[in-house]
């Protein structure tokens, strides 16, 4: 019998429904990929999940509907990101000018915990228990539910991180790819994930993450030469030696 992983609110509905494991406020009709790797089944490379893999029976209605609020700033950056790449490419084919900035806006927090709920989703039934204090495999532990639902925070280190090199190859596409970061095969830590090219990071554990990254890949970049950067406030984007859009996290 399906159970919902945020039974430990002790809450539940009386009906489980289907979660999108990828929120659909990203979908552009049927163009959004998801890829993931690092599990044991996709472990010499990355599987997509066609449409149909894309929901599951993980949640009970009345904690899929508390996370509506979640799925609005993952959809929102996606919508951004998109919008973002699109004036890049126009700017690119004009004499370079000094361009009026375009901003966007994000807010941080929220967008942590949608990443948070997916990456539970994602891992939730599988190979190994979410979250060093959890104790059952393929759920996340009590802590990593009350933060997906704003009960609590990530505390220390813990949190998401912009994923960043000088040259990095970005590619910016209706795709999302999640790599699980897997503890001495004891437990999920963390996820990497690459979001419309760009890279990010999710760790859960209050240490932060190992640094560099050595041996992990996602989308075929080798991030062992990364930078990590905590909770990011800005993002600049340049089209010829001028600044022509400006993207701020709020946190």
């Amino acid at each position: 019998m399906p159970s919902c992983w945020a039974e430990c609110l002790g809450d539940c509905g009386n009906k489980i429904s289907r979660e999108h494991l990828i929120s659909k406020s990203l979908w552009v009709g049927d163009a959004v990929r998801v890829r993931v790797q690092g599990f044991p089944w996709c472990k010499e490379g990355e599987k997509e999940i066609g449409l149909s893999g894309l929901t599951a029976k993980i949640l009970c209605t009345h904690h899929n509907n508390g996370l509506s609020r979640v799925d609005e700033p993952g959809g929102a950056a996606f919508t951004q990101l998109r919008e973002m790449t699109r004036l890049a490419n126009v700017r690119k084919a004009m004499k370079p000018r000094l361009w009026k900035i375009v901003r966007y806006k994000i807010d941080g927090v929220l967008l942590e915990r949608w990443f948070l709920k997916t990456l539970i989703n994602i891992c939730c039934d599988r190979d190994y228990p979410i979250g060093r204090s959890s104790k059952v495999v393929g759920r996340p532990s009590e802590q990593l539910v009350k933060i997906a639902y704003g009960l609590e925070s990530f505390g220390e280190r813990a949190g998401l991180y912009f994923v960043v090199r000088t040259g990095m190859h970005v590619n910016s596409n209706e795709a999302v790819s999640i790599a699980p970061l897997i503890k001495h095969h004891t437990h999920i830590e963390g996820g990497v994930f690459s979001f419309r090219g760009l890279r990010f990071l999710l760790f859960l554990e209050e240490e932060g993450p190992p640094q560099p990254l050595d041996g992990i890949f996602i989308d075929g970049e080798d991030l062992g030469n990364a930078q990590l950067n905590f909770h990011n406030r800005e993002m600049k984007v340049e089209t010829g030696e001028y600044c022509s859009q400006v993207l701020t996290i709020d946190w």
